[in-house]
């Protein structure tokens, strides 16, 4: 990761960081409305059934994303969420603070959630769902994101 140190005119400069603070910007407390069940009866394909997740052996996976020079490198967040949902008030929080380490260090943050909806996708974060029936379901769908997005830090 870069360096800390960086002055005004760089910063103001980086596209990345700039979409960072526009995170920032737009993170608030306000939820949208989950409106589903008003629409469930006029669409059929609003039901409830989920998909079936279906991952390839690890073994056959690349065993590191390979990156270009204007890649940034990625941190992973690795959300408590898998009995339920964070709160909006924790959501816009966390958002918040992701965003500016993502300013700090120059990097892209990535959420894992075990929500279909884990709070941060209005913020403009990349949310990947974690899928899988058992525990080593779930962990081998982590390792799998993790080499996807080349992520070494999982916080």
């Amino acid at each position: 990761m870069h360096s800390s140190r960086r002055t005004d005119e760089s910063f103001l400069a980086d596209q990345n960081a700039q979409d960072w603070a526009a995170i920032m910007v737009r993170a608030s407390i306000v939820s949208p409305i989950d409106i589903d069940q008003l629409l469930e009866n006029a669409n059929g394909l609003a039901c409830k059934q989920h998909g079936t997740a279906v991952f390839p052996t690890l073994e056959a996976m690349p065993v590191m994303r390979s990156f270009e020079s204007k890649d940034r490198p990625a941190i992973g967040v690795l959300l408590d969420d898998e009995d339920r949902r964070l709160s909006d008030a924790q959501a816009h929080l966390m958002a918040t603070r992701y965003a500016a380490l993502a300013i700090e260090k120059e990097c892209e943050v990535i959420i894992f959630s075990h929500q279909n909806n884990a709070g941060f996708e209005r913020f403009g974060f990349r949310v990947e769902r974690i899928a899988g029936k058992t525990e080593s379901d779930r962990a081998a769908c982590v390792e799998q994101l993790r080499r996807f997005w080349g992520i070494d830090i999982l916080i």
